[in-house]
């Protein structure tokens, strides 16, 4: 009697099992999380650049997780969302502008990494024109509580890089 308890509980336990994911319907659910995911974080990449143009640092810090990380070229990083407010309240000043263009969104359940290409505008104190740079980023997203938010963020110029002065 008891293995045939055993025995019942056992397949009453594999009739329970979700059947494995087929390559097919795997790649179908890996393309359609990452397109929902591109969706939300085109509108996130919009207000994002809404708020830089707005000098607005608490927001923008917001954009990122609590213990995300801003990696801009030639800086060290900022961690942690007091040290990106600070990061990027030392940019408004400048006056910042541009557009970004989110290229690829690769989703995994609360996890997306996206790649994409920027035109950040800025006037240097002093400057009667603004200056230009165009450049390439990735982005690792991270789901928390239903809201993508920046794990982690890392931009670089396509110019090349200013040289030293000769001495």
């Amino acid at each position: 009697m008891r293995g045939a308890t055993l025995f019942v509980a056992v397949v009453a336990l594999g009739g329970c099992q979700k059947p494995a994911e087929t390559p097919e319907q795997a790649q179908a659910r890996l393309a359609s999380e990452s397109a929902a995911a591109k969706t939300a974080i085109d509108s996130l990449n919009l207000r994002f650049i809404k708020l830089l143009k707005a000098g607005q640092g608490d927001s923008v810090a917001l954009a990122y997780a609590e213990d995300g990380v801003a990696m801009p070229p030639n800086a060290p990083p900022a961690r942690g969302r007091e040290a990106i407010k600070a990061f990027w309240s030392a940019v408004f000043p400048l006056n910042p502008g541009g557009s970004v263009r989110s290229e690829v969104v690769t989703a995994v359940g609360d996890h997306a990494i996206e790649r994409g290409a920027y035109t950040l505008t800025m006037t240097p104190p002093g400057a009667k024109e603004p200056a230009t740079d165009n450049g390439k980023y990735v982005v690792h997203w991270h789901r928390v509580d239903g809201k993508w938010l920046i794990a982690d963020d890392i931009w670089n110029s396509d110019h090349p890089a200013a040289s030293a002065p000769a001495k």
